[in-house]
């Protein structure tokens, strides 16, 4: 297997067996907007070695490589190569360039907003330094990880996201090669799988908004020489840079009617733009916006921006415990400077040189590394701070203590090194406490309940006269018609959005295949598969006692061990397996675990698990219920729109209607022998009418509301892994539907067979939350007998008979 490296130049080395064979490179122009997609093709079919260095400089002349490392000294030398001028002379003279095209100023300023808060002079200026060894260790890593061929090795032929491990962490931390950013960075990010996934294009968003005049468009184009004024791609509206910020952030104007434009974006996109083409941008944006950053970041009220600012008091508090008392004494409220940081993401205080190490690991790990990189500039600046005595006076430094920022080793190694407990789960329990904080300090300052953010980030997918959805009903989309079917898409990004923060709090088994299955063969085999799941899996038991292997067919197991029961036919002396040793036991040193058909996992147990109440109740119950509410008709006499809980269980009684006696014989036979616990499992429909009614006997004595017996059904449904049979059982009830939902509506589309493969990926994780969780946060009530309790469900279900 060759293994390759790229050495900056028109040429490229090749490090294959003992011999080095150079290649020339073609070099590039800069090419119009609609050219950028035939390009970006063109270069995923070169080398890997052959794309990386045609991504950086072209003339082995305009750089001095030594064996520190590769030196970007000469101007522009760092940029993408379509945005390098043609023509030197659009520079004056007396100007001096850096890198990537900003200004090296020869005197001392105040604010520099690239390189450094102090300025810089031509002898102090620090180039962008290339490690060769870090860029042997990628290409290695690339090669070996994913070249399955004997060819050589190209862009293309790499997946489109680089998949989490230590090994990856350890190279993105020691630095990613400045050639290789504008391939890697997408595929850190997921930003590649997004475009990939996308059933729009660049192309077709920009076009949509190309013709738009509208307020946020026009404060767009007040911004654009605004945004990197000491940058020569940007200096002036004419600059070859402007027409490309300018696209990017009216696109992402457009996809997020919510947010609009946010100034900060604009730093952002316009250093991104020093590296890749515009449409990678944009979609790099789209992660940061969607998939890096909580929801609301960048909304008018910046909200998710505030909560995170609240965050970092707290963690400068844990971590510099002195700096953060030093910051009481003198009423010094920093978010009033790192508000900045996190909305800009250091692009606007640290060196570009510096900050592009700084958005390596923020691709990789998300916004946990901007709270590192934050402890980190305050504990580097931390003797300065406190040196100063005068509120004024600590103001003044730290609005530029990221701006002296100057060894980025340094930065990183302290990055890493004062937070190494600091993970994402700590992060999202004071995000929750600061979010409840800062949401009541608002309502009680208004006077008036407060929702600060909406349920979700509106996101606007299918505005375009090629819509998918037109391609999925097989007609044309009416102006109305199109605003209801973009208001499904957004529905059902948001419920893709809940599953996946699911997925990743089990922990992403890999074992597990968490991408959805759209074939209507499973489909029709969902309810065999779920028969054939529940029913074939061994027993498992917790061991009572420890137990000692005297003889080779005996198995040893310590108290609380989970032994897996292989074969019970001796009442006495049964046969299982733990920690890879199979062998005889005692059966009465062990208790069978009543697991039915799911095996237990902390991460779903909400006695357990916090998160997985707010993952559940708060985000997927409410994705659905909005799905279960979308046409749902209105009541004649008020006026008012039904609940979805009426649908419901009219849904229900119509599903059991012509087997009501069998299944309630089968329902009191389980609750009577227990038989379900010894895998003689209840249909699907069946558990859905037993749920149905234990929700409804639990909670009407305490006037629950509907929205809590909706979101304890979904509950029921995750704890029995069968949600995505219940849900396809409600809307096949055509006879049902038709009543109580409009044509237009979710549940009476074809597009419900998407969700219920979406709600199928569920099924593979193991629940245990509690039907009456909010039942129980409720007044108390006097607790009612368990027999009594029997008698009353029992009555309640045979009630019906009458």
């Amino acid at each position: 297997m060759s293994m390759s490296h790229s050495n900056k130049g028109p040429y490229a080395m090749n490090y294959a067996s003992n011999s080095f064979q150079f290649q020339p490179i073609s070099k590039q122009t800069s090419v119009s907007l609609y050219e950028d997609e035939d390009e970006e093709e063109e270069e995923e079919r070169k080398p890997l070695t052959s794309s990386v260095a045609s991504s950086s400089i072209k003339a082995m002349s305009t750089h001095h490589a030594t064996a520190m490392g590769t030196r970007y000294r000469a101007p522009f030398s760092a940029i993408t190569s379509s945005l390098k001028p043609t023509d030197p002379r659009i520079i004056p003279k007396s100007v001096e360039v850096d890198e990537f095209g900003y200004e090296i100023v020869s005197k001392e300023s105040s604010y520099h907003q690239q390189h450094g808060g102090t300025g810089s002079t031509r002898s102090k200026h620090q180039v962008l330094v290339d490690n060769p060894a870090a860029h042997l260790h990628w290409s290695a890593y690339l090669e070996f990880t994913q070249n399955k061929t004997l060819d050589e090795l190209t862009w293309d032929k790499i997946s489109l996201v680089i998949p989490v491990s230590d090994k990856v962490g350890c190279l993105v931390r020691q630095g990613i090669p400045h050639t290789m950013r504008a391939k890697l960075w997408p595929r850190l990010s997921g930003s590649l799988v997004k475009a990939n996934k996308s059933n729009l294009s660049y192309k077709d968003i920009l076009h949509n908004c190309s013709d738009e005049d509208t307020v946020t468009t026009r404060m767009i184009e007040r911004d654009l020489t605004r945004t990197c004024t000491n940058n020569v791609f940007f200096q002036t509206i004419n600059a070859s840079g402007v027409n490309r910020l300018r696209n990017v952030l009216r696109s992402i104007s457009w996809l997020f009617p919510d947010i609009g434009y946010c100034q900060g974006m604009g730093v952002i996109v316009g250093n991104l733009l020093l590296i890749m083409e515009e449409s990678e941008v944009f979609w790099m944006l789209s992660s940061v916006i969607e998939d890096l950053l909580p929801l609301h970041y960048y909304n008018t009220s910046l909200y998710g921006a505030q909560v995170d600012q609240m965050v970092l008091v707290e963690l400068v508090q844990k971590y510099l415990p002195e700096l953060h008392e030093h910051f009481n004494t003198y009423n010094v409220q920093i978010n009033l400077i790192t508000l900045n940081w996190f909305i800009t993401i250091f692009s606007s205080v640290l060196s570009l040189r510096i900050c592009l190490r700084v958005w390596d690991c923020f691709f990789y790990e998300g916004s946990l590394f901007l709270f590192r990189t934050a402890l980190a500039i305050l504990h580097l600046s931390k003797e300065s701070l406190l040196a100063h005595d005068t509120t004024d006076a600590i103001f003044t430094e730290l609005s530029g203590a990221a701006s002296k920022i100057e060894d980025v080793e340094q930065l990183m190694s302290c990055a890493f090194d004062i937070t190494r407990d600091l993970d994402d789960t700590v992060l999202q329990e004071l995000r929750t406490e600061a979010d409840h904080t800062l949401s009541s300090s608002t309502a009680a300052a208004l006077g008036t309940p407060y929702n600060p953010r909406p349920s979700e980030q509106r996101k606007r997918i299918g505005e375009v006269r090629a819509s998918w959805f037109s391609q999925w009903f097989g007609y044309g989309v009416s102006t109305n018609e199109k605003a209801k079917n973009i208001a499904q898409t957004e529905m059902l990004e948001d419920l893709k959005k809940s599953i996946a923060a699911i997925i990743k709090h089990f922990g992403g088994d890999t074992r597990l295949d968490v991408s959805p299955d759209y074939s209507f063969e499973t489909h029709q085999r969902d309810i065999d598969n779920f028969k054939e799941f529940t029913c074939n899996r061994p027993l498992r038991a917790r061991a009572l006692m420890d137990f000692e292997r005297h003889d080779d067919d005996e198995l040893g197991f310590c108290k609380n061990d989970i032994i897996t029961v292989l074969n019970q036919k001796d009442e006495h002396c049964w046969f299982g397996e733990v920690g890879g040793m199979r062998g005889f036991f005692p059966a009465k040193f062990v208790l069978l675990l009543d697991e039915r058909s799911k095996l237990y996992a902390i991460e779903g147990d909400d006695q357990v698990s916090n998160e997985i109440t707010t993952l559940v109740r708060g985000n997927i119950c409410k994705s659905l219920r909005k799905i279960f509410e979308h046409g749902l008709r209105k009541s004649s006499i008020m006026g008012s729109s039904y609940h979805p809980w009426n649908f419901i269980e009219d849904a229900i009684d119509h599903e059991i209607k012509e087997q009501f006696t069998q299944i309630l014989g089968r329902l009191v036979l389980c609750k009577t022998f227990r038989l379900d616990e010894e895998q003689k499992v209840l249909q699907p429909n069946e558990m859905l009418f037993r749920a149905m009614h234990l929700i409804n006997a639990s909670h009407d004595p305490l006037n629950v509301s509907a929205d809590v017996k909706l979101r304890s059904l979904i509950c029921a449904g995750l704890n029995e892994q069968c949600l995505h049979i219940w849900f396809a059982t409600f809307c096949q009830c055509t006879e049902v539907t038709e009543k109580w939902y409009a044509p237009w509506s979710f549940i009476r589309s074809p597009a419900w067979f998407q969700i219920k493969c979406e709600l199928r990926l569920l099924s593979k994780y193991a629940f245990n939350l509690s039907l009456d969780y909010e039942v129980n946060n409720s007044p108390s009530v006097e607790p009612i007998k368990e027999d009594v309790q029997d008698m009353l469900i029992k009555h309640h279900l045979f009630s019906w008979l009458s």
